[in-house]
């Protein structure tokens, strides 16, 4: 990369920062205008299939990252974009026809007064997951304004949809109807900011090439999201239609120290990946580490002293029971967040450990929540950031404590992440 890249580097990559902010705070609105338009029962059956969504869309976080890579490759060999768009809308549909399959079930599951609320939901998959990938041919390409537009979009359009689902006094099956029209909104804005990029390769990978890529680069991103998202799944499941949404709802404030903090993990990576040897990367995470845990400790802060407020402009009135919640689910999203860290960290240095443990930790907790902990939200909560804490621990026990010598793979590792800074 030219001096001149590198001075442009810090720049563009605020300006993508500034971007993801301002998505997620609408992102937080979005929640916050849901949360008092459907009421506390619907809004813990939204809450629960609404993460199930965000399961399904790991995958578009994934080919947003092996795309990126792939353009980062030799030079940016463009070495099948169309592939891996083609690739992607595959992935999509099959997600989408296997969750359609399944509607029935998951409406019973989750309790949801109809199943074309998993229909919409199933059929906004295809669109997220190409929208991803198109993300990840403008990452590769450091089109980093372009970029930011995608996120602002994808999170504008989702506010608008919530908008109207306040002002038509929509159903949950309605809202995700919406939320699809939202997605398939933001794809054709994708597709507009990426068209230039997207001239096919001399060598387009095949299909199983780009999936065997998708699956090894992104296990660890997906033990993490599963971590931190099954506990509304999972609420959904043992407590009370009333109760799963307050839990629902007191859990937004440990999502907004996961995300909010989620840049602390990214610059992480290069700076591991960099690093001379072990004394350097300790520091480093340390400071990481203690950058993560002020800024959740400002924001359990202010679930404990200003709850009801919090509560009362996030839910209203009907969400009173998640008040004495809120303080504990900040405090395991900030946990949550701490993990992050270690486990990007353990990515760049090719370390795998943290990854089994993620996974472990969140088969663990399912089973504890189902089969034990589950009399009320806080047996919950509690189950879930006792895990956390230990996952956490370990992450810590698996910081470098002396001089050692990178691992291989992980110069790699932080080019797939498209964070490299040769």
């Amino acid at each position: 990369m030219s001096s001149r890249a590198r001075r442009a580097l810090p720049v563009a990559g605020l300006s993508l920062g500034l971007a993801m902010g301002l998505a997620n705070l609408m992102g937080y609105v979005f929640v916050a205008l849901l949360s008092a338009a459907l009421g506390p029962a619907d809004f813990g059956g939204f809450s629960a299939l609404n993460t199930y969504g965000v399961l399904l869309a790991m995958p578009a976080g994934a080919f947003q990252i092996v795309v990126a890579r792939r353009q980062t490759r030799a030079h940016r060999d463009a070495d099948g974009q169309v592939t891996a768009l083609t690739t992607s809308a595959v992935v999509g549909l099959a997600l989408a026809a296997v969750t359609i399959a399944s509607a029935p079930v998951i409406r019973d599951l989750l309790r949801l007064d109809t199943a074309w609320s998993v229909v919409w939901l199933a059929l906004m998959v295809a669109p997220m997951t190409v929208t991803g990938a198109l993300q990840g041919v403008l990452l590769g390409r450091e089109a980093y304004r372009r970029l930011s537009v995608v996120y602002v979009v994808t999170a504008a359009t989702r506010l608008l949809a919530a908008v109207c689902a306040v002002g038509w006094d929509f159903a949950v099956a309605e809202v995700f109807a919406a939320t699809f029209v939202a997605a398939a909104v933001t794809l054709l804005v994708a597709l507009l900011l990426a068209r230039g990029d997207l001239a096919p390769g001399v060598r387009a990978p095949r299909a199983l090439e780009v999936l065997d890529d998708l699956v090894r680069s992104n296990v660890a991103l997906a033990g993490l999201m599963a971590l931190s998202s099954l506990d509304v799944v999972l609420a959904r499941t043992v407590l009370t239609d009333h109760d799963s949404g307050s839990y629902a709802l007191a859990a937004l404030f440990g999502k907004v120290v996961f995300w909010g903090t989620q840049f602390v993990a990214l610059t992480v990576v290069p700076a591991v990946a960099d690093a001379s040897g072990g004394g350097q990367v300790r520091s480093t995470l340390h400071r990481s580490a203690l950058a993560v845990l002020a800024i959740g400790s400002v924001v359990a802060l202010g679930c404990a002293l200003v709850p009801g407020p919090l509560v009362a402009f996030s839910g209203g009135p009907a969400y009173t029971d998640a008040e004495p919640l809120l303080v504990w689910a900040a405090l395991t999203g900030t946990l949550w967040a701490v993990i992050q860290v270690w486990l990007f960290a353990g990515m760049s240095r090719g370390d795998h450990v943290m990854t089994i443990v993620v996974w472990a930790a969140a088969g663990l907790q399912s089973a504890l929540v189902l089969l034990w902990f589950n009399d009320s939200p806080y047996e919950v909560i509690a189950t879930v950031g006792g895990t956390a804490a230990v996952v956490a621990l370990v992450g810590l026990l698996r910081v470098p404590k002396g001089e050692t010598t990178p691992a291989p793979g992980s110069a790699e590792t932080a080019e797939a992440l498209g964070l490299t800074r040769e």
